[in-house]
């Protein structure tokens, strides 16, 4: 008979009977906070995971543009021929080509609106983005002329070329002939349109332009927004691929990617989070269930008794029955395994979107 602190005997049957129901309290309390923690994981997959409807028809709009690319690609049978310009190194390119070029039409401006403040700088800027988005088109369209996949001339991507330089080189030479025809820092819009209307009058719109490249100031003007111009289409040309079918299927799997990779990160954060909240129970309830089954495995070494496999059993392999029945779900239903949790052997997860298509079969 063991014997109590203050000198009473406790049955060893009695003892061991108390530690078995504290070994199945904490069984009990760490299965239930697996349940709730799987349900929780469930409610998030359902509202942000690869079960939302979100995630869903990205999945399913990308399945229908790889289908589109797999199919252009047995076509043209060739790789992708483009740079890989990141979109943000492009628009700090463009912002860094305004700010070089606004300044320079600003004075035009000044004179054309009798303003000097941000109203003539912001319609200078205004203009200079046209003349880069001019650049842009005009330089992705002539890039397309020849389609591989539709073994034709692509008759739009030509007349889009032939607009986009037209209208640049009007712009550019009407601010060229205005610099040279209005130099000086007074007068009002009536006197620059003067000046335009007398320089084309005698010299004609080509020699006009010629004429006020002899000019500094306009040579100075038009070497920028030329230059600006340039530089632009020279991005545009490269960075995309001479067939206009290949290079659009490319770039729309290129974007809905991202937008799934975006929504997988977030289901990603939010799961972490969830696992992270209930770690702190799991590991509470399994230290209580070791403590409780070590002396219960004491105890009947003590009286003789046979150990059965409760008393073997480890708590936390409760998550790793977990795991493969999600593997075997992950199998069926394409979805993502659990995340490991502190505390116990929780689910492995899909990491990254390239690892879920390559588990589902739809990497390209």
């Amino acid at each position: 008979m063991a014997k109590q602190g203050d000198g009473a005997t406790i049955d060893p049957r009695d003892a061991l009977a108390h530690q078995m129901a504290q070994r199945y309290k904490a069984y009990s309390d760490y299965k239930g906070v697996l349940d709730e923690r799987g349900n929780a994981l469930i409610e998030a997959n359902e509202k942000s995971g690869p079960r939302s409807k979100a995630y869903m028809a990205l999945e399913e709009k990308l399945k229908r543009e790889d289908s589109q690319l797999l199919k252009i690609k047995s076509a043209v049978r060739r790789p992708l021929s483009r740079w890989h310009v990141r979109s943000w190194i492009i628009v700090l390119v463009g912002l860094g080509l305004a700010l070089l070029e606004a300044p320079a039409n600003k004075f035009l401006f000044d004179v054309a609106l009798q303003s000097s403040g941000f109203v003539s700088y912001t319609v200078s800027a205004g203009v200079t983005a046209f003349l880069l988005f001019l650049a842009h088109f005009a330089g992705r369209s002539i890039r397309q002329v020849w389609s591989d996949f539709r073994s034709r001339v692509i008759v739009s991507s030509v007349l889009v070329f032939v607009l986009c330089i037209g209208a640049a080189g009007v712009i550019i030479g009407v601010l060229t002939v205005a610099r040279a025809a209005f130099a000086s820092q007074g007068g009002t819009i009536g006197d620059l349109m003067t000046g335009i209307q007398d320089h084309i009058t005698s010299f004609g719109p080509l020699g006009a332009l010629f004429a006020a490249l002899s000019d500094t100031a306009a040579l100075v003007l038009a070497c920028i927004n030329l230059g600006g111009f340039v530089t632009t289409f020279v991005i545009a040309f490269f960075s995309h691929d001479s067939d206009r079918d290949f290079d659009h299927a490319q770039s729309a799997v290129d974007y809905l990617e991202k937008q799934m990779s975006k929504v997988h990160t977030e289901y990603l954060r939010q799961r972490s989070r969830i696992i992270k909240n209930f770690a702190p129970d799991l590991v509470g309830f399994a230290g209580t269930h070791a403590e409780a089954n070590g002396r219960v495995v004491q105890l009947k070494t003590r009286m003789g008794l046979p150990l059965d496999e409760d008393d073997r059993f480890v708590l936390t392999d409760l998550d790793q029955m977990a795991e493969d029945a999600d593997r075997r779900h992950a199998v069926d239903e394409f979805e993502p395994e659990p995340p490991p949790a502190a505390g116990a052997r929780a689910e492995p997860v899909v990491t990254s979107l390239k690892e879920r298509r390559r588990s589902t079969g739809t990497e390209p």
